[in-house]
């Protein structure tokens, strides 16, 4: 059934009075101080006891009630001047907040049952409980390759941060992004989650003349995700001093050829976080995707982005202008999920196995989960015996399918540095090169330098085809 309209109470119920006799059958109804009940649309109780009568209140002009519903419960009648009136708390009221409820929870259960914990409409997050930290549980990102004032990649699995001061800025940017755990116990957020995100803004430069941001997002492959559907944000964010920030669903359709333009989503808004937990929802409408053109690239996708500032909108524009304030600070979410509908349905954790594999679609190595990449160890590296060649090497199958051919970069177990094998029977490095690289593997090679056969060879790797 459709939500029934629940009307806002009054603090302490104050009263006025009938400023003059009425009939059952008025629609227009003076009261000596109309500003003691409620904004219209309202409800308002005439006497107090059992013969009251729950009128409904469309309008207030001055001190006069207009457009009534009389007897909205209870029966409408005569009433004399001076008789109380108040904002008080009637039948109607519970029995809509129980009606409500109960809908909504038939609503979630009938959503749940038809979206399977699996299924993407059911979830389109990965590691949203942010317990998968494949290249670190502190990943720090300063301005680089896109310039110094523009820190920008990713830190968790599958979570990208960007800190960009804008066209015409100076200065250096940088951000971290960390996994938090949560106290053993807490009950500020439900559910017993283990870990939280962090996104901490260290460095900022000086904010240029357009297009300043600060994002924390996660791209959700293929742009035909929800596209034509609503769909409904949830998560819990707090920060480390009250900010305002914007929530925001991002259509962007790649690069190549002649894509179509991003788009944002109708229904993005901003929140106002605090030093405390609080849970927000949030439903978008997502339009279609008819007569629009990917990008040959094959990077489309689907963004949910949280803003803690944004200086206008050429990237993002709902919610429009400016958002936030440009400054750095620590910005903490929780349990984040996106669902099909318009409803915010309970948030289930998957296994850690299941989590790790969807995110290795994505990114994956070869070390422990706990060893970062480039860490001084032999733990989980690949081994072979030298074949004599100037290009020996090993066959690699990955852990999970990529999405598409990877970008790969090799580590010696024995110093940790990159582009290097590591000759175990020497204890040198020497030069490596990945070839035939694949969805499904590739092969790790001495790069044109002369091993011995029988030496033994190891290496690490990573493996990166994220959006």
């Amino acid at each position: 059934m459709p939500q029934q309209t629940m009307y806002p109470a009054a603090v302490n119920s104050l009263q006025t009075e009938l400023a003059a006799a009425v009939d059952a059958t008025q629609t227009t109804i003076a009261v000596a101080d109309a500003s003691l009940l409620p904004a219209a649309p309202n409800l308002a109780v005439i006497g107090s006891d059992e013969t009251a009568e729950t009128i409904l209140y469309t309008g207030k002009s001055g001190n006069s009630l207009t457009g009534i519903t009389r007897g909205f419960q209870g029966t409408a009648k005569g009433w004399s001047a001076g008789i109380k009136v108040a904002r008080y708390f009637t039948a109607y009221d519970h029995d809509t907040f129980r009606g409500n409820i109960q809908d909504l929870g038939a609503r979630m259960d009938a959503t749940e049952s038809a979206l399977p914990l699996r299924s993407i409409s059911r979830q389109a997050i990965i590691n949203g409980g942010f317990d998968v930290a494949q290249r670190g549980v502190s990943v720090t990102q300063n301005g680089g390759s896109f310039g110094p004032e523009n820190a920008y990649g990713y830190g968790l699995d599958r979570w990208i941060g960007q800190v960009y001061a804008g066209v015409g800025s100076t200065g250096t940017a940088s951000f971290t992004m960390s996994q938090q755990q949560f106290a053993a116990g807490q009950t500020a957020v439900p559910g017993n989650p283990k870990y939280f995100g962090r996104l901490s803004v260290m460095a900022l430069g000086n904010l240029g003349t357009s297009s300043g941001f600060i994002r924390f997002s996660q791209f959700i492959e293929s742009v035909y995700t929800f596209a034509g559907q609503k769909c409904t944000a949830s998560f819990w964010a707090k920060s480390s001093s009250a900010r305002q920030i914007a929530v925001s669903l991002h259509q962007y359709y790649g690069n190549g050829g002649s894509a179509s333009p991003a788009v944002s989503c109708p229904g993005g808004r901003t929140i106002n976080l605090t030093t405390s937990w609080q849970f927000f929802t949030i439903t978008f409408d997502v339009p279609s995707i008819a007569g629009k053109t990917l990008g040959t690239n094959k990077n489309d996708y689907l963004g949910l982005y949280f803003i803690p500032y944004k200086q206008d909108d050429s990237v993002v524009s709902i919610p429009s202008g400016e958002v936030g304030t440009f400054a750095t600070g620590d910005f903490d979410f929780a349990q984040v999920q996106l669902c099909a509908g318009d409803v915010a349905l309970p948030f289930q954790p998957r296994s850690f196995a299941e989590e790790l594999a969807l995110c290795q679609r994505y990114y994956e190595k070869s070390y422990n989960i706990s060893d970062t990449p480039g860490a001084i160890t032999s733990d989980g590296a690949l081994g072979w015996e030298a074949s004599g060649s100037t290009f020996t090497g090993t066959n690699v199958i990955y852990k999970v399918k990529k999405r598409m051919n990877a970008t790969i970069t090799l580590y010696s177990p024995g110093t940790g540095l990159p582009g290097k094998i590591y000759n175990q029977s020497t204890n040198a490095d020497v030069a490596a090169l990945p070839e035939r690289n694949g969805e499904n593997g590739f092969k790790a090679i001495v790069n044109n330098v002369g091993v011995s056969a029988t030496q033994l060879l190891q290496v690490h790797y990573t493996a990166d085809a994220e959006l």
